[in-house]
């Protein structure tokens, strides 16, 4: 019997490379061995009804468990900050160089602008308009100055549209953080610092047996012709070939995009593997993802990985630059899940929406660190570049 490939199942490398494989202008083979026409086979309506219903429920008990609320109000919330995210992602794009950024806080979406005009545009549109100081293009101006400052390891950046502010998480200790604060004074309450907590680090798991590290795979996607899974560039980089624990064939991996950005794309060419276009909850339910937006400060999302399953929690920033353990990662979505080693590559969703893959955490060995932190690759930015769209989107 064929094995479908759901996201967020665990996949291990089969043989090691010097480096990324690039991707051919046109794979041989057909990416759907259940088609004769090679092209994206979708799964049953009935099949992608039980894994949304399912999934919902999974997803508005854990938020709501979580925040102490119950489960209707829980399926409220989250309804509400799909819609408010893509108003958010619309606002902060068509107001440009007025946009401070926007945040969800207290159930409103609210959005930071420089202006007056910005703010009644805002308004109308039926979100909070709140006037700051400094756009968001200001903000990352300073932010990019200071990331050019040298730096210790677990040192990380960001723009957090709530305050107003850059900020800049320094390790406890470092001969490199004066000179980070040294930068910083001319910027003045544009920036200010904290302490991050614990190593940053890729989440790749060593496992029994698996001598190479293991992963999981992110969302499955399409070109309409072939199919694909996206996961961790960290993943990809240097192992050319996957399959899944059983030892079915899941196909090469065809593109990394390591460091700097954290993306990576695997060929889902095996003879019996194909894309459900659902993600993997870990508890006999599964939740079926239609397209993908860029994350707000605020916003609640789950993650899916091989290692701790399935947790949910917060998005806590934005454009992140990220100096960790295995290099520099820019743009990561920062959240307060706790996640692991073999969890890389897994998908960061809330509702039907795509958000992220996972990419660092600040981990302690295999355990959780007291105040977690994982950092997350926008899955947009993978889309845009390998020209693919979410398997199952509309």
């Amino acid at each position: 019997m064929a094995l479908a490939v759901v996201a967020s199942v665990a996949f291990v490398p089969t043989a090691a490379a010097a480096g990324p494989v690039d991707r051919p202008a046109q794979p041989g083979g057909a990416a759907d061995r259940a088609r004769t026409d090679g092209r994206a086979a979708l799964a049953s309506p009935g099949s992608v009804d039980r894994d949304r219903a399912g999934g919902a429920a999974d997803m508005a008990e854990a938020i709501a468990g979580q925040r102490g609320i119950s489960r209707e109000a829980a399926e409220k919330l989250l309804s509400a900050e799909n819609a408010d995210v893509r108003l958010a992602n619309q606002l902060t794009t068509e107001l440009g160089a007025s946009s401070g950024g926007a945040y969800l806080s207290d159930g409103n979406l609210v959005v930071t602008v420089t202006d007056a005009a910005a703010a009644a545009k805002v308004t109308a549109a039926g979100a909070k308009a709140r006037i700051v100081a400094r756009g968001e293009r200001q903000l990352q101006s300073i932010q990019r100055a200071l990331e050019a400052t040298p730096s210790e390891p677990n040192t990380t950046w960001a723009v957090d549209p709530a305050t107003n502010q850059v900020v800049v998480s320094l390790p406890a200790s470092g001969a490199k953080n004066a000179g980070q604060r040294s930068a910083a004074r001319k910027f003045g309450a544009a920036v200010r610092f904290e302490t991050s907590a614990g190593q940053i680090q890729p989440n790749v798991g060593i496992s029994s047996g698996d001598s190479l590290g293991g992963c999981s795979a992110g969302f499955t996607a399409t070109d309409y012709t072939f199919n694909y899974i996206i996961t961790a560039g960290h993943c990809t980089q240097g192992y050319p070939h996957w399959t899944l624990p059983n030892g079915q064939d899941v196909g090469p991996s065809l593109e990394s995009n390591y460091p700097e950005d954290d993306y990576g794309l695997i060929w889902m060419n095996g003879p019996s593997v194909w894309a459900t276009g659902v993600i993997n909850l870990w508890n006999n339910t599964s939740r079926s993802i239609h397209g993908w937006a860029t994350a707000v400060s605020g916003l609640s999302v789950c993650n899916s990985g091989k290692t701790t399953g399935f947790r949910c929690g917060t998005v806590l920033k934005t454009n992140v630059t990220v100096n960790g353990a295995g290099g520099t990662v820019r743009q990561m979505v920062e959240t307060n899940i706790c996640t692991l080693g073999g969890d890389s590559g897994g998908p960061l969703f809330a509702s039907n929406t795509a958000y992220g893959l996972n990419s660092h955490a600040n981990r302690v060995g295999t355990q959780c660190n007291s105040s977690p932190r994982t950092w997350h690759q926008p899955v947009g930015e993978a889309i845009t570049a390998y020209q693919v769209v979410i398997y199952g989107a509309p």
